[in-house]
C-alpha cells in the first residue's frame, strides 16, 4: 500500500519529490508543477505575446502547451497560443503527431503540421538510411538541427513572438553542461532563460518546464490524462546519453544536486551576458537568409553534407 499524500493527508501518494523526499497524490503534484511553472511564466510571457508551443506529441511539450493554456485561461497575461508539430517522417513520430493533434483539438489551440521534407527535401527515415556507418554526425543530430529550423521559420510566418518548447529540468542541465565540457560558452549564452534574440529573424525561445524535473513531468502527465507519447526518441545517442546518466548517479548521492547545479550555470550565464564578453555578429545565410555567424548557417552546411549523400539535390528554402 502506498503512503499517504504528505501534503493533504487525504489521498494515496503517486511520485514522491526526490529533492525535498516529499510524498504527494496527483493534485498535490500538479499543484506543485502549476506553481513552479505559472511563477516562470510571469516573467517569461508579456502581454501581446503570440507563443508558439513546438509541439512533439511527447509528455513533456503536451505538459507545457497544458500548462501554457492554463495560465492564458487564469489571464495572468493576455496572449495568443499556438501549437506547431514537425513531422520528421519516422515511425516513432506518427504517434506523437496524433496524440497532438489530439490534445489541441481538447484545448482549442491553433494547430499547424509541417512535414520535415516538404520543407528541406529530405526527412529523418532517409538521413538514416543514407548516412555511411561511423559517420562523424549521427541522424539525431541532423534530425535537431533541421527541425529547429522550420520550427524557427513557421513560427516567424506564423506570427509568434516566442516559442515554447518542452525541455525540462533534466533537459537543460544536460544541454547546459555539454556545452560546457565543450568550451562553447556562446551556446551556454544563447541557450539561457529568458535570452533576447540577437536577430529580428530568430524567434526567442523560452522553457516553461525549465523548473521541473523529467520524473516529475511524466507522473502529472499521466495523472492529467494527457494525451501523449511517453516512449524515448530511439535516435537519441552520444554525448546526452552519458551526461544524463552521470547527472542521475549524483543527484543519488547528493539528492537536490540538480536543481543547484542549473542554478549556478543560470548566474553564470547571467554574468558572462551582462559583462558582454560574448559579442555574436550575425549575418545572412548565402542560402537561406537566416542569420549565422559564417556565410552558411549550420543547417545549410548539414543539408549540403546531406545532398552529396543522398546524391540528389534539396531544399533550401530562402
Amino acid at each position: 500500500m502506498r503512503p499517504a499524500c504528505d501534503r493533504c493527508g487525504s489521498r494515496e501518494a503517486i511520485h514522491t519529490i526526490h529533492r525535498t523526499n516529499e510524498n504527494l497524490c496527483g493534485e498535490c503534484l500538479v499543484q506543485d508543477v502549476r506553481r513552479r511553472v505559472f511563477s516562470l511564466l510571469d516573467r517569461l510571457v508579456e502581454d501581446g505575446d503570440r507563443v508558439a508551443v513546438a509541439l512533439s506529441g511527447g509528455k513533456d511539450s503536451s505538459l507545457a502547451l497544458y500548462l501554457l493554456a492554463e495560465y492564458q485561461r487564469a489571464e495572468r497575461r493576455k496572449f495568443d497560443l499556438m501549437a506547431i508539430t514537425v513531422d520528421e517522417g519516422t515511425a516513432y513520430r506518427r504517434s506523437g503527431i496524433e496524440a497532438a493533434r489530439e490534445l489541441t483539438r481538447r484545448l482549442g489551440v491553433e494547430h499547424v503540421v509541417v512535414g520535415m521534407r516538404d520543407i528541406h527535401g529530405i526527412d529523418v527515415a532517409e538521413i538514416r538510411a543514407i548516412l555511411p556507418r561511423r559517420w562523424r554526425r549521427s541522424a539525431c543530430t541532423y534530425c535537431g538541427v533541421l527541425r529547429r529550423w522550420a520550427i524557427n521559420r513557421v513560427a516567424r510566418e506564423e506570427g509568434a513572438t516566442k516559442v515554447a518548447t518542452g525541455h525540462n529540468l533534466d533537459d537543460v542541465l544536460q544541454t547546459h553542461l555539454m556545452n560546457l565540457a565543450r568550451g562553447d560558452v556562446p551556446a551556454m549564452v544563447r541557450s539561457g532563460q529568458g535570452v533576447r534574440s540577437p536577430s529580428p529573424l530568430m524567434v526567442p525561445r523560452i522553457r516553461p518546464l525549465a523548473g521541473v524535473r523529467e520524473r516529475e513531468v511524466a507522473a502529472a502527465a499521466l495523472y492529467l490524462g494527457l494525451p501523449a507519447h511517453f516512449g524515448k526518441c530511439p535516435l537519441t545517442t552520444g554525448m546526452r546519453v552519458g551526461v544524463r546518466r552521470s547527472i542521475d548517479e549524483l543527484e543519488l548521492a547528493i539528492p537536490g544536486i540538480k536543481e543547484d547545479l542549473l542554478s549556478g550555470l543560470w548566474d553564470l550565464i547571467g554574468e558572462v551576458r551582462t559583462s558582454g564578453a560574448i559579442g555574436v555578429e550575425l549575418r545572412s545565410c548565402r542560402l537561406c537568409g537566416e542569420p549565422t555567424t559564417g556565410e552558411i548557417c549550420k543547417t545549410c552546411q548539414m543539408k549540403l553534407e546531406l545532398q552529396e549523400l543522398a546524391h540528389r539535390p534539396l531544399l533550401f528554402p530562402r
